[in-house]
């Protein structure tokens, strides 16, 4: 709670964020993310650690982003999106990359190695790809109207 200069006691509500490390990215603990996940707007979740690793074990519905911020585009619908990542990866680039689209960027405190010390499951992915209908995504407009299409479905 924090006194303003009127007097008036103001309550700040927020997200139970941990802390914020030196790049400037609020970290979230695992119990928290979980929660948020059953929710009815869930964040979306991407895993920046490389493909061996995310191959490896990862949080059910995370996307393998790779490891370069400049190799993924995300829609510009905005959001809230929770970075997988290890506990010493730099994300800076990570943040600017997700922040030019509109995004609240968090990080899952500790990585995959905290989430599962609290408990809760990793998978590990068959397939290095999302499967169409799993996740939301926006193609740009202008994108596909360049050529003509592979397949046209009616």
């Amino acid at each position: 709670m924090i006194r303003s200069r009127t007097g008036l006691l103001l309550v700040l509500c927020c997200l139970p964020v941990a802390f914020v490390r030196a790049g400037g990215i609020p970290t979230i603990d695992p119990q928290t993310l979980a929660a948020w996940l059953n929710q009815d707007a869930p964040p979306l979740l991407v895993d920046v650690r490389g493909h061996d690793a995310y191959r490896q074990g990862t949080i059910v519905g995370a996307l393998n982003a790779g490891t370069d911020p400049a190799g993924f585009l995300p829609d510009s619908r905005g959001g809230v999106v929770v970075l997988i990542a290890n506990p010493d990866q730099d994300l800076k680039g990570w943040r600017e990359r997700f922040a030019d689209y509109g995004y609240r960027v968090y990080r899952l405190r500790g990585g995959p190695a905290e989430w599962r010390a609290a408990g809760l499951p990793l998978h590990a992915p068959e397939e290095n790809f999302v499967k169409p209908g799993t996740v939301p995504f926006v193609i740009p407009r202008g994108l596909c109207e360049m050529n003509e299409p592979a397949e046209v479905f009616d």
